[in-house]
């Protein structure tokens, strides 16, 4: 007796579903990120100003020693292989948000914290040493986020007994395109992150 196997397809409204949680807990995260920088004591800022002052003087001065490119890469991209694995997961719809806020606390957080230790001119430097990655792997993110929601809802839905699915369901032509666009940008990321951001380092560290 042959099976019929029911096909679920994946709407486009569960993707943007998907992106507008994310959206909503990685500004959540901004907020918090921002208030938990405000709320830094004397002591921890004199701190991270000392660590930082002296990565910046090592930047300016010609004597930091880069990582390698794997090691960028690594650090560039792993929060979005996360979101890849959670996308198979059938706890992707319940941890992609959470991930989406870590990921908006931890970029606030370093940029308010910066800008506590060094002042309104901190502005310019904290943008070099921490946003302009963040153009291109926040919305990489976002693209990988939204998609992987609607992977993990799709999974759920089949573990409900609502049918079955195949890899061609779950991963079509446009998921990998957009992967491939997203492998890309990380890849620019991380080798903006090695030769583009010590030179803005070095042009912004005037401002303060």
């Amino acid at each position: 007796m042959n099976r019929k196997v029911v096909h679920i397809a994946r709407p486009g409204r569960e993707e943007f579903f998907g992106l507008l949680v994310c959206v909503i807990f990685f500004l959540s995260g901004i907020v918090v990120g921002i208030f938990s920088a405000s709320s830094l004591d004397e002591a921890g800022t004199l701190a991270l100003q000392s660590s930082m002052a002296g990565y910046i003087d090592h930047i300016t001065q010609g004597t930091h020693i880069a990582p390698g490119f794997l090691d960028t890469l690594w650090v560039t991209g792993r929060i979005h292989l996360l979101v890849l694995f959670l996308g198979f997961s059938l706890l992707g719809t319940l941890c992609l948000p959470l991930v989406a806020g870590v990921r908006g606390f931890y970029l606030s957080f370093s940029i308010a914290a910066f800008i506590r230790a060094f002042g309104t001119g901190g502005w310019p430097l904290a943008f070099a040493l921490f946003g302009t990655g963040a153009l291109i792997t926040v919305p990489c993110f976002f693209l990988l986020a939204s998609q992987a929601f609607s992977t993990s809802a799709t999974l759920g839905k089949a573990a409900l007994g609502m049918g079955q699915v195949r890899a061609g369901i779950l991963c079509g032509q446009g998921d990998l395109m957009r992967t491939g666009i997203c492998t890309v940008g990380i890849l620019a990321a991380a080798l903006l992150e090695l030769y583009v951001t010590p030179q803005l380092v070095i042009w912004a560290s005037s401002f303060l």
